[in-house]
């Protein structure tokens, strides 16, 4: 869903966080989430849109939410959603890693432990990219395979400038790319991970062409990419999904899930939808728990049609 004026929110936003991040981090957090629940309470057609997406998302997956509520909260999340990791940029450690809650830690720590490298298996669900900052900050190796995030925090675009040949910059990925490019990149991501580091990607993406499947989620047939099943497949690789929702009180629950290991013919048996379906039940209870922490996903069907 795009806001009016977002352009003109989003440097308003960036000339005031430096003074915003005065604030104890919690309260700095609670405050630009208090932009979009104000927006929610001022704007009739704003409220009106919130509040028909959830009210669709609650009947797919036949949910009994306080709409008003979820609307107003989801709202909210939405400005922090799209600050991305910007709040944490320039601060400590010690700062910034009080702002997490961090569930399931022994199950990265038991995939790691196996040596081959990790697949943080993440999605477009709350705080998406901070469980990446958050790894940055405890020191361990990880890679983006994805496309190049934007409005991101100087702290992450220093982690991405990486070169050699397993840097950062040729793992970046583009939805314009030619096939031969993207078998090349696999290539490269798998070297990554059989190097010992954590690739850091999405399960959700939709996708045309090759390296797809047809799957259910939210009540909607479409194609998302396999990239992620095929990578696992191919170098015997840990899978970890990791979810981070963003809590009322302003600090961030980032949740590790136990590490599971595709098997590696599992495109040989046709089985490469199955785990394409697997994590979107996954997510799709994560949205039936945490409606608030959703993000895009109530106006998928809504921005397709304003894009056909």
């Amino acid at each position: 869903m795009e806001r009016r004026g977002l352009n003109i929110r989003k440097g308003f936003l960036r000339f005031w966080l430096p003074m915003i991040r005065a604030f104890p981090l919690p309260r700095a957090s609670r405050f630009l989430s208090g932009f979009g629940r104000m927006e929610y309470r001022l704007s009739g057609r704003l409220r009106g849109e919130f509040r028909q997406a959830v009210e669709r998302g609650q009947e797919t997956l036949g949910c009994r939410w306080d709409i008003h509520g979820v609307s107003r909260e989801l709202a909210g999340n939405h400005v922090l959603w799209r600050t991305r990791d910007l709040l944490l940029d320039g601060v400590k450690d010690e700062r910034a890693r009080a702002m997490f809650t961090v569930e399931g830690r022994e199950h990265l720590d038991a995939a790691l432990a196996e040596g081959r490298g990790c697949l943080m298996l993440a999605s477009h669900f709350g705080a998406h990219l901070l469980p990446a900052h958050w790894l940055f900050r405890q020191g361990l190796p990880v890679r983006f395979y994805m496309e190049r995030p934007r409005h991101i925090s100087r702290y992450l675009q220093r982690h991405f400038e990486t070169d050699g040949p397993l840097g950062q910059d040729k793992l970046f990925i583009s939805r314009k790319g030619a096939a031969a490019d993207s078998a090349s990149s696999i290539l490269r991501a798998a070297r990554a991970v059989k190097a010992g580091m954590i690739l850091y990607l999405a399960g959700d993406v939709r996708w045309t062409g090759q390296l797809t499947e047809p799957a259910t989620f939210l009540g909607r047939e479409m194609r998302f990419s396999t990239t992620w099943v095929v990578l696992a497949a191919m170098t015997g690789t840990p899978v970890v999904m990791v979810f981070c929702r963003m809590e009322p009180d302003g600090r961030y629950h980032i949740e590790f899930r136990p590490a599971f290991h595709v098997p590696r013919d599992a495109a040989e048996k046709g089985e490469t939808g199955l785990w394409v379906k697997h994590f979107l039940e996954v997510l799709e209870e994560q949205v039936r728990r945490y409606p608030e922490n959703s993000n895009d996903y109530f106006f998928w069907s809504e921005m397709e049609k304003q894009l056909a």
